[in-house]
C-alpha cells in the first residue's frame, strides 16, 4: 500500500458517496471512467476495452477478483439462456438452466469454484498440463464430451498468474476453442496483470484482444489499498442487459448517454464506493514510471531469492520463478517443509 492511496481512501470516506448512478455524484462516475482508461493504456490493453472509444466496451472497479469473476459468470449465464431461448424455443427456461456448464483449470483460484456455486452452474476444473498450464486441447475435449451428453457450455475462466505457482494459461488456444463454441472467455489476472505494464513481460498480453472480460487487482501490484479490482468488458451491454433492474427512484434524465455509464448495472450491489479517487491520487503522485519501477523491484527481489535458493543445497525449486513468486521446499520429507513453515 502507499500513502497516496490512503489519502484517497480517507477523502472518499469523508465524501461518503453512494455512487450507484451518475446523478448521485458525477465526479464519482466520471473519475472512474478516466482512471479505468488510464489503467487500460498503462497495461497496454486492447483499445476496445476503453470508454473513450466508440463501442460497447469499458472498465469498472469491483471490490475484488471474486466479484469480477462472479459478474462474468452471471452475465455469461444469462446471455446463454437468452440465446438458447431464441435458437431452441422447444426448451423451457428451467431445462436450459439445468444443462449449463462452465470450465476452468484445477490450478485456478477458489473464487472461481465459488462463483459456480453462487451462480448455480457447475464449473468443471480441468486438469492442467505438467507445466500447470491449461490449454485449448483440454478445453476442447471437455466441451466435446459435454455437448455429446446434452450439456451447454457457457464460460471458460482462464488464469494469468495462478495462486499456487503463478502459471499462465494459454489464452490464444483457449480463445480459439471458445470462439468455435460461443463460450464466454474471462481472464483472471488478479496478480500477474500488473506485469502487462512492462514491455519485458509483453508475452503475457498475447491473446487478450480475443477475451470477453478480464480482471486485475490493483491492491496486489499497484500500491493501492484493498479493496480495488479493475474489470474490463469487451461488450458491457451484455452485463447491463443481464443485471438491469429499473425502479422509478433510480431513473434520471441523463440515463443512456454513452459516455455516462450507470455503474450499478455493472456489478452485484446497488451502492458503490468512490474507489476511483485513491487510484487517481496514486497515479498522479507516483506516476506510471514509479509504478513500473515498483513492479520491477518485486521481480528483482524474487530473482535474488531464487539465486539464494539455488545456492543452498538444503532447498529446491518446485516451479519456475514467475514475477515476484518463488516456489521452493526443503529437500526430504514434506514434514521438514511443514516445520520450516511453522517456524517462519
Amino acid at each position: 500500500v502507499s500513502y497516496p492511496s490512503i489519502v484517497g481512501e480517507m477523502l472518499a470516506s469523508g465524501f461518503s458517496v453512494i455512487g450507484f448512478s451518475w446523478i448521485c455524484s458525477p465526479a464519482c462516475t466520471e473519475l472512474e471512467v478516466v482512471v479505468m482508461d488510464w489503467l487500460a493504456k498503462f497495461l497496454h490493453l486492447p483499445e476496445h476495452f476503453l470508454h473513450e472509444n466508440e463501442g460497447p466496451g469499458g472498465g469498472v472497479i469491483q471490490g475484488s477478483a471474486s466479484e469480477a469473476v462472479l459478474v462474468a459468470v452471471l452475465a455469461a449465464r444469462e446471455q446463454a439462456v437468452r440465446r438458447l431461448q431464441l435458437s431452441q424455443p422447444e426448451l423451457s427456461e428451467s431445462e436450459i438452466r439445468g444443462k449449463l456448464i462452465a470450465y476452468s483449470s484445477d490450478q485456478s483460484n477458489s473464487c472461481i469454484e465459488k462463483a459456480g456455486v453462487l451462480a448455480a452452474m457447475p464449473i468443471k476444473l480441468l486438469p492442467a498440463g505438467e507445466d500447470l498450464v491449461l490449454r485449448g486441447d483440454a478445453l476442447k475435449q471437455a466441451i466435446d464430451r459435454d455437448v455429446a451428453a446434452g450439456l451447454i457450455p457457457v464460460i471458460c475462466i482462464a488464469t494469468l498468474g495462478t495462486t499456487g505457482t503463478c502459471a499462465y494459461d494459454d489464452i490464444e488456444s483457449l480463445a480459439s476453442i471458445c470462439e468455435q463454441n460461443e463460450v464466454w472467455l474471462h481472464v483472471d489476472a488478479a496478480y500477474a496483470g500488473g506485469a502487462f505494464a512492462l514491455e519485458e513481460c509483453s508475452e503475457l498480453r498475447r491473446g487478450l484482444e480475443r477475451v470477453d472480460s478480464l480482471n486485475f487487482n490493483l491492491h496486489k501490484f499497484m500500491l493501492v489499498n484493498f479493496d480495488c479490482a479493475a474489470m474490463w468488458l469487451r461488450d458491457a451491454n451484455k452485463v447491463i442487459d443481464s443485471f438491469n433492474v429499473d425502479r422509478i427512484y433510480l431513473k434520471h434524465k441523463h440515463e443512456g448517454q454513452t459516455q455516462i455509464p450507470d455503474f450499478r448495472h455493472w456489478q452485484i450491489p446497488l451502492g458503490r464506493r468512490f474507489r476511483a479517487l485513491k487510484v487517481w491520487i496514486t497515479f498522479r503522485t507516483l506516476g506510471a514510471e514509479g509504478l513500473r519501477a515498483h513492479i520491477r523491484k518485486h521481480i528483482r527481489l524474487a530473482e535474488q531469492f531464487e539465486d539464494l535458493v539455488k545456492a543452498d543445497e538444503r532447498f529446491e525449486l518446485i516451479a519456475p520463478r514467475a514475477l515476484g513468486l518463488v516456489c521452493f521446499r526443503a529437500k526430504g520429507d514434506n514434514e521438514i517443509t511443514s516445520q520450516l513453515l511453522q517456524r517462519l
